[in-house]
């Protein structure tokens, strides 16, 4: 099997379809689907199937996707034992609001320090099921590594645990609190915007809430926290962010306290028990470092 057909079949599964597959490739359509059926040959099934805008993996191309990643991983690997050219690339993927704190400055400090390094951040659009969807993409190797919250152990994940974020109220600019940490029964007297439904902080939260008794107006619901940020600061209620999001918020003019009792989730990568590639192993060390 040769890896450039399995690469060539990921990039498909990826950009779902043959012609922005090829254009990310920078190869010709037709050199591309060739590539594709070749494999299909060699093993003796059919990977993707015709659907309204463009194609999908079959049952037997979901099942070969996983195998394919680890085998791209594979590759990787030897190139690098045996002193190969390629430019390292470092796949990682993260939901909100990790992607952005601490994500950007770990990953901006890795790049600072290996400038060789081509990374592939896949970020988890808010509106989905944030922490589970990472997992998942690590789990069928879509992403080497992860960035998630680690609010359970993860017995079929190998875990680093890098820090914790205390999620805190803000409010709209204006609003009148007593300084220090306010309790949850605040928000029977405040409006409130939620975050969005699966991620991890939302599950903390609501089990929060329903532990202090508090049945909060629920004014908006939405998938983006950067709109979550703009609604608090027109007036519309108050929402939860993380510690790291904080001070931005304040220095447009919300006010923000922290939560009695303190309301805290563990963050760290997760990656598959196996060896990992020699770049994610760098980079795994520099952000334990």
């Amino acid at each position: 099997m040769d890896p450039r057909q399995v690469r060539n079949f990921l990039a498909v599964v990826e950009h779902g379809g043959f012609g922005r597959a090829a254009a990310a490739l920078k190869l010709a359509q037709p050199t591309l689907s060739q590539s594709v059926k070749a494999l299909e040959r060699e093993l003796g099934v059919a990977l993707f199937r015709r659907a309204a805008h463009g194609v999908v993996p079959t049952g037997a191309g979901r099942r070969f996707v996983g195998p394919a990643r680890q085998l791209m991983h594979d590759v990787a690997r030897l190139d690098a034992s045996v002193g190969g050219h390629q430019q390292p690339v470092l796949e990682l993927v993260a939901g909100a609001p990790l992607a952005a704190h601490p994500g950007a400055a770990l990953v901006g400090s890795f790049v600072a320090a290996r400038p060789d390094v081509l990374v592939h951040v896949d970020r988890v659009p808010d509106r989905t099921t944030g922490d589970d969807t990472v997992l998942t993409r690590v789990r069928d190797g879509a992403s080497e590594l992860g960035l998630a919250y680690l609010p359970a152990p993860l017995h079929d994940l190998s875990t680093i645990v890098l820090g914790r974020h205390a999620f805190l109220l803000a409010f709209p600019p204006g609003t009148e609190l007593p300084a220090g940490p306010v309790p949850l029964s605040i928000l029977d007297e405040h409006p409130l915007i939620a975050v969005p439904h699966g991620p991890s902080q939302h599950r903390m939260v609501q089990a929060a809430i329903r532990a202090a008794g508090v049945m909060p107006q629920l004014v908006v619901e939405n998938g983006q926290r950067d709109l979550s940020d703009a609604l608090v600061l027109a007036g519309v209620g108050a929402t939860f962010l993380p510690d790291a999001a904080a001070p931005d918020l304040v220095a447009r003019g919300a006010v923000v306290r922290a939560v009695d009792p303190p309301l805290r989730l563990a963050y760290g990568l997760v990656h598959r028990p196996i060896e990992l590639t020699a770049i994610a192993a760098a980079f795994v060390g520099h952000v334990r470092g």
